[in-house]
């Protein structure tokens, strides 16, 4: 079937694909990318840190062009102490936004070690209530929503009971991550544990996890029963992957790929932004990061990542990119998964993913 609309609160999302929060790359320049290319439901900023935030140890860096961006647009925040994470979600009342996102999830040692945070919550359902209860107090009208993993590990899967806590503080929806903290991305994603969440709570389920086109975007929705799907790693790649699962979802043609010659243009675009909100050293620097994962799979774009990972200001970046000749053809390698979907006029469907 297709999925119903996605309803998180009183906020009803175009479609159930949404752009997962990723640290150090979900910054404005990027998200505008995401909406350019359209088909994403939700996107959120980079988590934030509530104590920190708060605290004034950390300018709020990651909420720069916020206020005034398209609507809807999430902020996820982490900590583990109820104060910092109520008056967080205080303070973003005053931008706006459309969600609050709580992060039980992040497997960095860092946010599970020294903070007590992030996925190390996972051993902790009543803490997670609290957390979750703590935002929606502060939060007024913005629904909150959490995510999480699977558990510490396959030993101790917690999810079910993690998302029945935070539902029953207010929680509008929950994401799960596909894996346990000590896994780590080469591992494939258990779909009937997210299905044993999605079968714990009466909120929305959204699953994430190697959902990287619309066959494994199809494939996950028929193995988990979840609401909607969430995509990371991917949407660093190809921008361009919400368009493809909303269309298919929709039962419409999936759209082609942009052609080399528009995503070197994507590329340049991209560049450009980050100069003009970071100036010409630090847009260049922090723009390597993406640079590196644009033309992702096409032969020969190694060479160019490479280059490009060593540009040092805006004139660099362009002589190697205006330097280098990419096969036409192999935009076609980037495109999207198959699979078969097969509709009827009332909108139902069979769904069977080639995978």
């Amino acid at each position: 079937m297709i999925p119903a609309p996605l309803k998180i609160g009183s906020l009803e999302l175009e479609t159930p694909v949404l752009a997962a929060p990723i640290a150090g790359f979900t910054d404005h320049t990027f998200r505008s990318v995401v909406r350019e290319f359209g088909g994403c439901g939700l996107i959120f900023t980079e988590m934030v840190s509530a104590g920190g935030w708060v605290g004034g140890h950390m300018p709020p860096a990651r909420l720069d062009g916020v206020v005034g961006e398209a609507r809807p647009l999430g902020v996820q925040l982490w900590d583990r102490d109820p104060d910092m994470i109520e008056e967080a979600a205080r303070r973003l009342r005053d931008y706006q936004v459309s969600v609050i996102d709580l992060n039980f999830g992040c497997p960095k040692r860092r946010i599970m070690g020294k903070q007590a945070a992030g996925a190390t919550l996972m051993r902790d359902p009543k803490t997670v209530g609290k957390l979750v209860a703590a935002a929606v107090r502060g939060a007024g009208d913005i629904p909150v929503t959490a995510k999480m993993r699977l558990g510490p590990d396959l030993e101790t899967l917690t999810a079910p009971e993690v998302a029945r806590a935070a539902e029953a503080n207010g929680a509008r929806a929950v994401t799960v991550h596909g894996r346990t903290a000590n896994q780590n991305y080469g591992e494939p994603c258990h779909h009937e544990r997210i299905r044993a969440v999605v079968e714990a709570v009466s909120i929305p389920v959204i699953a994430n996890g190697d959902v990287a086109d619309a066959a494994s975007a199809l494939h996950t929705l028929a193995r988990t029963g979840a609401a909607g799907v969430m995509i990371a790693r991917e949407a660093l790649t190809r921008p361009w992957v919400f368009r493809e699962i909303t269309a298919a979802l929709a039962c419409l043609p999936v759209p082609e790929p942009p052609t080399m010659e528009e995503q070197q243009d994507l590329l340049l675009r991209h560049h450009a932004a980050m100069v003009e909100r970071l100036g010409d050293e630090r847009g260049t620097v922090l723009m390597r990061k993406f640079a590196v994962r644009y033309l992702s799979g096409v032969p020969g774009a190694r060479v160019l990542r490479d280059a490009l990972a060593r540009a040092a200001n805006r004139a660099e970046f362009h002589e190697v990119v205006a330097s280098f000749a990419v096969d036409p053809d192999a935009a076609q390698l980037r495109s999207h998964g198959r699979y078969e979907r097969h509709c009827s006029n009332d909108d139902a469907s069979i769904l069977r993913a080639v995978v």
